[in-house]
C-alpha cells in the first residue's frame, strides 16, 4: 500500500507540487478575498484592505530579507543560514515596533480610528512571518516543492475558514485581520515542524557580509515591489471614499491572484535553475528561453480570459454592489499581457548577482503609478486602474532590452521562444470573443462556462498541435 502511494504521489522535487502550490494559492486567495469581502461589504472590506496593505508593506521585504541571497549563493554554510535567521528576526522586531507606533498616524490620515487596533494586532505577526520566509527560501533552494505546497494546501484553507467564520460572526473588517493572523501563524508552525532544520544560536558578521551584496539591492527591490501596490492603495485611500478603495482593491486582486499563478510557478522553477547555471551563460540562456515560454503559456490565456470575462466574473462572485470593479479589472488584465512575454527577468538578475537591476526596474514601476495618481486625481476605480497600468507598461521595454543583452541573444530569439503561446492564445481569443458576443445577456455562470470552456478547449487543442503532444520544454527537463 505504501509503495502504491509513493508511486502516485509525486516526489518532493516534482514540478507537479509547484503547480499544486500556485494553483492552490490562487484558488484560496480568490475565495478568501471575494467571499469575505462580499460578507462584510465594500466599506468594511476597504478598511480591511488598508490595514492589510500597511502590514504587508513591512512584512514582505522583511520575510524575504536574506532568502534570495541564500538561494543564489553557491557555497552555503550553516553559519550563513543561522545568522540570516536571527538577523531577520531582529529586523522584524524593529519593524513590529515601527508599525505599532505608526498605526495611529495611518488611521488619522485615512480617517478610520479602527485601523489603529487592527494594525497593532497585525504588527505582532511580523517575527513569525520573517522566520517563515527564511525557512521557505531554504526549502526552495533544496527544491522541496512538496513542503512549499503543503504550506498552501494546509494553511490557506484554515485561514480562509477562520476569516469567513469571523465575517459571519459580524466582526466586519476584523475578519480580514483574523484571516491574516491564522495564515501567518499556521505557516510558521508547519515549516518549523517539517523543515527539519534547527538553527544554531550564532550571528556571524562575516556570514552576513557574504550575503549582503546580493541581499541589499534585492531586498530594496522587493520592498519597492511589495510596497508599490500597498502604498498606492494607501494614497488612493486619502483621495477617494473607502468604497472606491474597496472596488479598486477587488479589481486589482482578481489580476493579482491570476498573476500569482504565473509568477509563483515561474519563480519556483526559475530561481534555483538559473542560479545553478550562473557560470554557464549559454546554458542559462537556453533555460531562460524555456522558462519564458512556460511563463507565457500560463500567463497569456489567464490575462486574456480575465479581460474577456471580467463583467460576468464580478457579477457572479461579488454581486451588484461590486459591478464597478469589472472595467478596472479588464484594464489591468490587458496591461499584464506584455509582462508575461519577457520571461522571469527578476530571477535572471538574481542568478547573475545583479540584483541592482531588480531595484532599478521596481523603482520605475513604483514611481510611475504614484505620479500618475497625483496628476490624474482619479475619482473612481477605472481612473485608478489607468494610473496603475503605467507602472507595468513602463518597465517591460527596459526588462526586454537589458535581459537580452545579458543573455547575448537578439529579440528574434525571444520571439521564437514565444511563438507557440502567442499563436495558441490568439486562437483562443478569437473563439472566446465570438462566444462572448453570442452569450451577452445570459446568466453570468452560463456565460463564463461557455466562454471559458470553448476558449480552453481551443487553447489546449492548439498547444497539442504546436507542441507535438509533448510537455513544454521547461517541464520536460525537471
Amino acid at each position: 500500500m505504501i509503495g502504491i502511494v509513493r508511486r502516485i504521489v509525486p516526489a518532493s522535487g516534482s514540478p507537479a507540487w509547484v503547480a499544486a502550490e500556485t494553483l492552490g494559492s490562487a484558488a484560496f486567495s480568490l475565495v478568501g478575498l471575494l467571499f469575505i469581502a462580499r460578507l462584510i461589504g465594500p466599506q468594511a472590506a476597504g478598511t480591511g484592505a488598508i490595514a492589510a496593505s500597511a502590514f504587508l508593506t513591512i512584512d514582505f521585504p522583511i520575510a524575504a530579507l536574506f532568502g534570495d541571497a541564500l538561494l543564489q549563493r553557491r557555497d552555503l554554510e550553516e553559519r550563513h543560514r543561522s545568522s540570516a535567521l536571527w538577523v531577520t528576526i531582529g529586523v522584524a522586531l524593529l519593524g513590529m515596533i515601527g508599525l505599532f507606533l505608526a498605526a495611529p498616524l495611518i488611521a488619522g490620515a485615512i480617517g478610520a480610528p479602527v485601523l489603529t487596533d487592527m494594525i497593532h494586532v497585525l504588527s505582532l505577526l511580523l517575527p513569525f512571518s520573517a522566520a517563515s520566509g527564511l525557512m521557505a527560501a531554504l526549502a526552495l533552494r533544496a527544491r522541496h516543492y512538496r513542503l512549499l505546497a503543503q504550506r498552501v494546501l494546509i494553511c490557506q484553507p484554515l485561514s480562509v475558514g477562520a476569516g469567513m467564520v469571523a465575517a459571519f460572526a459580524g466582526w466586519g473588517p476584523w475578519a480580514m485581520v483574523v484571516q491574516q493572523a491564522v495564515a501567518t501563524l499556521s505557516v510558521f508552525l508547519l515549516l518549523a515542524a517539517l523543515s527539519g532544520w534547527r538553527p544554531r544560536l550564532v550571528v556571524d558578521r562575516a556570514a552576513i557580509a557574504d550575503l549582503w551584496p546580493i541581499a541589499g539591492p534585492q531586498i530594496l527591490a522587493l520592498l519597492v515591489l511589495n510596497g508599490r501596490y500597498r502604498i498606492f492603495i494607501l494614497v488612493l485611500g486619502m483621495m477617494v471614499a473607502e468604497t472606491v478603495v474597496a472596488v479598486t482593491h477587488i479589481a486589482f486582486r482578481l489580476l493579482d491572484v491570476a498573476m500569482s499563478v504565473v509568477s509563483g510557478a515561474s519563480s519556483r522553477l526559475a530561481m534555483p535553475r538559473l542560479s545553478a547555471l550562473q557560470h554557464d551563460r549559454d546554458a542559462m540562456a537556453e533555460c531562460y528561453g524555456d522558462l519564458a515560454q512556460l511563463q507565457a503559456l500560463i500567463g497569456l490565456p489567464i490575462a486574456i480570459g480575465l479581460a474577456i470575462t471580467a463583467p460576468q466574473l464580478i457579477t457572479l462572485l461579488m454581486g451588484g454592489p461590486w459591478v464597478a470593479a469589472a472595467e478596472p479589472a479588464r484594464l489591468v488584465a490587458l496591461a499584464a499581457v506584455p509582462a508575461f512575454l519577457i520571461g522571469p527577468a527578476p530571477a535572471l538578475w538574481l542568478a547573475l548577482g545583479r540584483t541592482r537591476m531588480n531595484l532599478i526596474t521596481q523603482l520605475i514601476g513604483f514611481c510611475v503609478p504614484l505620479m500618475a495618481l497625483l496628476i490624474v486625481q482619479p475619482v473612481d476605480a477605472a481612473g485608478a486602474a489607468v494610473c496603475w497600468v503605467g507602472g507595468t507598461l513602463s518597465v517591460v521595454p527596459l526588462q526586454v532590452i537589458l535581459g537580452l543583452r545579458a543573455l547575448n541573444r537578439p529579440l528574434r530569439w525571444l520571439v521564437g521562444q514565444l511563438t507557440v503561446p502567442i499563436v495558441a492564445t490568439a486562437a483562443m481569443t478569437g473563439v472566446a470573443l465570438f462566444v462572448a458576443e453570442h452569450v451577452a445577456g445570459k446568466p453570468a455562470l452560463m456565460a463564463i462556462s461557455l466562454i471559458g470552456g470553448c476558449g480552453a478547449a481551443t487553447y489546449c487543442a492548439m498547444l497539442a498541435v504546436l507542441l507535438g503532444g509533448r510537455w513544454p520544454r521547461a517541464l520536460r527537463e525537471a
